[in-house]
């Protein structure tokens, strides 16, 4: 007898809610950089190729430039990513190719787009999906994991997976169908241990319920047959639980809730709450994280205010207890405070199965990293300088990526000796709250010839439990040989 497929319309409605955040994972400006970084993300973590790409596209920017390049000086920029000999010389074949069939200008469609060196079926539906809004369905390793889990497909090559997955979804949720499968291969349905316990498919997953064996491992994974899952129990919408009306005076606290899918709890943030973008038009600002203003918070009448202990000051809370509004301060100073304040916002929100979800993950990625690294000094500010200490979140995050923060403690101002007494090994150059770049990187290198000095995504760094994993994804992508 023939298996029956999941509901296709369940499982969609569950990732949007699920991942409302799903989005393409590398960074990039125009489709001639999307294309190139794709092609170094073979085999290699998103954010490793994050941090490579910066440099390599201030050497060449364009196709004309890439196009022109010496095998070695391509190789060099590039060697974190793996394979870097075959890499390079893919990308300068594919920009020369660009040239000399299409002007120097990407195509649209994905025959030629195919065609190019080094691009082939995948990456071309990766680049006509991001750069050009143009339906497509990327298998990578995470959605031929996924998709065959849930008995979407039993093809055995992402080529016939992504056959069936564009046959059973309609083609306008193509795009984001692709990065919410990804999300959900990358959080919860991993492929040594899926934690099945969290997973808002569970009950829709022959794998998950025991029903087929794990196409991935070959092993029946531990729920009996028959048996309900204790996700698929009978359980009140998150919008029928806990608070109803939110302010968030904390932009990674806001970001969170929409991760969370509770964007329609949220009737006021801060000024500095600008992600995801659609929210700056949506949801009122009630000032800023260190001036909020009060009145506006009355008016709103919010039965819920979240605070953080050092972005919000004291006065806020006290302010809002006189005007005996409810508020929840969280005190984030490590990554084990973000799993804290994951699991207590998730049971206070109504959403405990994914805080829990994200709790278990972080805690599984702390495990066995105790080896002291590289001095690592975090610099955030420039007129004065000013750098993240050991006991602050940034420093614990440095620590938790196998590297040893430096810097003193709190966040000290620094004279030019004070910063130069350092000698650090690694310089790292958030680009949020200051807006560190390429020049500054040029001359903190002059100053510091002996380390080696990087620029890393400011956002990823500074925006805890909204962006934690990408954070430590991010620094522990630093080759440290």
């Amino acid at each position: 007898m023939r298996r029956k497929k999941p509901d296709s319309k369940a499982l969609m409605d569950r990732l949007a809610k699920a991942y409302p955040d799903a989005k393409c994972a590398l960074d990039h400006r125009d489709p001639f950089e999307l294309v190139v970084a794709t092609i170094l993300s073979a085999q290699c973590t998103d954010a490793r190729v994050n941090l490579t790409t910066p440099a390599l596209f201030a050497r060449f920017p364009d196709p004309a430039s890439l196009a022109s390049a010496r095998q070695e000086e391509a190789e060099a920029l590039i060697k974190s990513t793996g394979f870097f000999r075959n890499k390079a010389k893919n990308i300068i074949a594919m920009a020369q190719a660009l040239l000399d069939r299409h002007d120097g200008q990407l195509p649209d469609n994905l025959e030629q787009l195919a065609a190019l060196p080094g691009v082939g079926q995948k990456t071309a539906n990766v680049v006509l999906a991001n750069a050009f809004d143009v339906p497509a369905l990327a298998v990578d390793t995470h959605i031929f994991r996924v998709a065959r889990r849930l008995g979407l497909s039993t093809a055995n090559t992402p080529e016939k997976v992504e056959a069936d997955l564009c046959k059973t979804f309609p083609r306008e949720l193509w795009i984001p169908l692709h990065h919410q499968l990804i999300f959900h291969g990358r959080r919860v349905c991993e492929a040594r241990k899926p934690d099945c316990d969290a997973c808002p498919l569970l009950d829709l997953c022959p794998t998950g319920l025991g029903q087929i064996k794990d196409p991935h491992t070959g092993l029946r994974l531990a729920h009996t047959p028959g048996q309900a899952p204790v996700a698929s129990q009978p359980q009140p919408p998150p919008s029928e639980i806990g608070p109803k009306r939110i302010v968030s005076l904390v932009p990674s606290m806001t970001e969170l809730l929409v991760q969370w899918g509770l964007a329609q709890r949220i009737v006021g943030r801060t000024r500095y709450c600008i992600s995801p973008k659609w929210i700056r038009a949506t949801v009122p600002s009630v000032g800023g994280t260190k001036d909020a203003d009060l009145t506006k918070i009355r008016d709103l009448a919010p039965d819920l205010v979240l605070l953080e202990k050092d972005e919000n000051p004291k006065e806020t809370a006290e302010g809002l207890t006189a005007l005996g509004i409810p508020w929840r301060v969280f005190e984030i100073k490590t990554l084990k405070d973000c799993i804290g304040a994951w699991r207590e916002l998730g049971t206070l929100l109504g959403v405990p199965d994914q805080a829990k979800a994200r709790a278990k993950a972080l805690e599984g990625a702390l495990k066995g990293r105790k080896k002291k690294g590289p001095r690592t000094l975090t610099l955030i500010w420039k007129g004065p300088w000013m750098a993240a200490g050991e006991d602050t979140y940034l420093g614990d995050l440095v620590r938790q990526s196998g590297l040893t923060p430096i810097g003193g403690n709190g966040y000290p101002t620094l004279g030019e000796e004070e910063l130069d007494a350092f000698v650090p090994d690694i310089v790292l150059l958030p680009t949020e709250p200051y807006r560190f770049n390429a020049r500054h990187q040029g001359e903190l290198q002059k100053r510091f010839p002996e380390a080696r000095v990087l620029l890393v995504d400011g956002q990823a760094m500074t925006w805890y439990l909204s962006r934690t994993e990408e954070g430590l994804e991010q620094l522990r992508a630093i080759d440290l040989d």
